[in-house]
């Protein structure tokens, strides 16, 4: 009996660095990599895999984790190869709606992430047999980041608000669910905080820059990286905010301050952007942020960041008595609710301080000594108390008698 030799032709397909990352090779001898995640169509690796050390490369791992994260790009998904009606077909549609197409890109980038990570999950159910209690088990299933939970709810409701107004969906199922993150969010720095950080970094000196704009102008870090010479006009700094440009674009007109205008002053470089790296070249978004926690660990600031100082301008101006209107305007919020935050916590500190105000001039009335000539209980005689007998008083707790009390009290 002949032993059966397995065939070659047939081979296990070889592994990648990556779960879900497999290496194919062509018959030119040319090696690519593919994402094969179930459910989803396979993504080519564009970064190179191996550097000259043989090690993989940082390109090449970041594409990886932003893929598996669920960002494959502006290229969407093919509707051929979706099945009508269920969650993914639900979400390919959505990103293709004039209303997504009006948001920022970065809100869109965002959007795709949690969205995109949700489909590898529930991505083949169908969306109309979604219920609350599926919505809720989704958010409790990442209630150890409760932030990232309450964002997939957000944006669930938001997706299907959308798709009741394109009748396709007939109710939401995400509407109801209340929040689980309790958390204040960002660390808003203190007045010891910001002089801490202050004597830390003098003027001249990025650092010092990065955080007299942000406090001073309270902008997003996304327009402050951009931010220049060429928005200085005369002593107002003048943009429009990148967030909401797609739906409102809102002008803001700054005025710069004494605080700020020193720091400017002390620029010595003639790039395009007041902020620059070490090399000489713009911020980004992502990279400002990263270096401004540096910054603020190297100060011993552990627990400040880029957007608490955003926190903190808000905070500085609600309790200097700016109104709701004013902070809409200095911070481009579109509607009042973020700015009566800051306005009811400013109120309630000067109510508070009231309070205490009347307690202090309370206890400060009450406290007063009494004259070291007089002794307790005799602060209401005076110097003719000794020659007022009995009878000359008119008796009774007032002291004073009409005339004719007096007559009767001497015929009883």
């Amino acid at each position: 009996m002949t032993r059966k030799i397995p065939s070659t032709t047939r081979l296990a397909r070889p592994r990648g660095p990556f779960r879900y990352c497999n290496r194919d090779v062509d018959r030119f001898g040319n090696v690519r990599f593919y994402i094969r995640i179930p459910g989803l169509p396979k993504y080519r690796m564009t970064s190179p895999y191996l550097d000259d050390n043989g090690s993989v490369t940082v390109a090449f791992a970041e594409e990886y984790h932003r893929v598996m994260a669920g960002d494959r790009g502006d290229k969407p998904l093919p509707f051929q190869r979706l099945q009508p009606g269920t969650v993914r077909w639900l979400v390919e549609n959505y990103y293709r709606s004039k209303l997504f197409q009006t948001y920022s890109s970065a809100t869109q980038k965002d959007k795709k992430c949690v969205l995109n990570r949700y489909c590898e999950i529930v991505g083949n159910l169908p969306f109309k047999k979604m219920r609350k209690s599926d919505i809720e088990a989704s958010q409790m299933k990442r209630r150890s980041t409760p932030g990232a939970a309450d964002k997939l709810v957000k944006y669930l409701k938001a997706l299907f608000n959308w798709a009741i107004k394109q009748e396709i969906a007939t109710f939401n199922p995400a509407t109801g669910v209340t929040k689980i993150n309790k958390s204040d969010g960002f660390h808003g720095w203190s007045e010891i905080e910001l002089e801490r950080y202050r004597s830390f970094y003098p003027i001249g000196t990025t650092a010092r820059l990065a955080m007299e704009l942000m406090l001073n102008l309270g902008v997003r870090r996304s327009d402050l990286v951009k931010l220049g010479w060429r928005n200085l006009i005369g002593d107002r700094i003048e943009f429009v905010p990148q967030k909401g440009a797609g739906k409102y674009a809102q002008f803001l007109s700054l005025p710069v301050t004494d605080e700020l205008k020193d720091a400017l002053d002390a620029i010595t470089h003639s790039k395009a952007t007041f902020l620059v790296t070490e090399y000489g070249k713009p911020f980004m978004s992502n990279g400002f942020g990263n270096k401004m926690r540096q910054w603020c660990d190297d100060a011993g600031l552990p627990e400040c960041s880029s957007h608490g100082l955003r926190k903190a301008s808000a905070t500085i101006l609600a309790e200097a008595g700016a109104t709701e209107h004013q902070l809409m305007a200095i911070f481009g919020w579109s509607d009042s609710k973020m700015a009566q935050h800051y306005t009811k916590s400013a109120q309630s500190k000067r109510i508070i301080d009231a309070g205490f105000e009347r307690r202090k001039n309370y206890v400060a009335r009450k406290n007063v000594p009494l004259s070291p000539t007089q002794k307790s209980g005799e602060a209401n005689r005076g110097k003719n108390d000794d020659n007022t007998t009995p009878e000359d008083r008119s008796g009774g707790p007032g002291g004073t008698r009409t005339p004719n009390q007096a007559v009767m009290s001497r015929r009883l």
